[in-house]
Formats: structure tokens, C-alpha cells, sequence
């Protein structure tokens, strides 16, 4: 810690109430059952994803480590999958003759999109995300 940085550890600090404590756990689970509506230029539609998991977060972040352009678009491609309930149809699944489930992104999507996707689902609560996807994509 930098000496400039204050510490919140001193006496001065206010406690932490039970209320406090009850809308943090509300607002947290109101995050986490939240969803969006992702525009798809392919399909000119919106595709509804749900807040990643911070689990999901990190196995992203994990999976994307190397740098491996494969393991990015694999990591995408689960997270698109994980965050959107309307892929995990084993109708869709069926009719698009997918036998693994996370092969059903790659099925309908090319690596822009899911790229694209996946940009916005990893930044769920980002409001920049929207416009800075553009410029996302070219450094990634």
C-alpha cells in the first residue's frame, strides 16, 4: 500500500450495519438474475444472455491466460453458451446436429460475433461496452 493511500482500518471508521450488510445481498443477487439484449447484426435481432457468474468470470479469464487465440474463442464460445438460455435447447441442439453443447456458438456464429457476443456478455454492466466494442475487438 502506498504511504499517501488512508486505510479505512482506523478508529474513525464507521461500522458495518446489518442493513448495510442484507442490500449488499440483495443487490448481488439482483445482479447476478439480471439480463440484457445483446443486438446480433447476423440474425438483425437481439439475443437475451444472462450476468455472468464471477465463477464464469474467472474460468474466462483463466481459459484466456495464454494469449492463444483458440483458447480465447473456445472461452468465448462457453461463456456465450453458459450466459444464453436459448442455446442450451436440445431442439436448436438437434436440428443444428450438434453433439456437444458449446459446439452450438461456433454453429451459428462466426468468430466476429462470438467475439462480439462475448465482449459484451463479459462486460455485462459496462455502459461503454456498447460503444466501444469496435475498438475492443481490434486490440484483442
Amino acid at each position: 500500500m502506498n504511504k499517501n493511500e488512508k486505510t479505512h482500518e482506523n478508529s474513525e471508521a464507521k461500522k458495518v450495519s446489518l442493513e448495510q450488510l442484507i442490500r449488499k445481498k440483495l443487490e448481488k443477487d439482483g445482479k447476478r438474475n439480471a439480463t440484457k439484449e445483446v443486438y446480433v447484426k447476423s440474425l438483425d435481432a437481439n439475443l437475451t444472455v444472462k450476468n455472468p457468474s464471477d465463477t464464469q468470470k474467472i474460468e474466462f479469464a483463466d481459459k484466456t491466460k495464454t494469449g492463444s487465440y483458440i483458447d480465447m474463442m473456445e472461452a468465448y464460445g462457453k461463456l456465450i453458451y453458459d450466459c444464453c438460455p436459448m442455446l442450451h435447447s436440445k431442439e436448436l441442439q438437434e436440428s443444428i446436429e450438434v453433439s456437444y453443447p458449446y459446439d452450438t456458438v461456433k454453429a451459428i456464429f462466426d468468430t466476429e460475433e462470438i467475439t462480439e457476443i462475448g465482449i459484451k456478455v463479459l462486460n455485462f454492466f459496462d455502459n461503454e461496452e456498447e460503444d466501444d466494442a469496435d475498438e475492443k475487438l481490434k486490440n484483442s
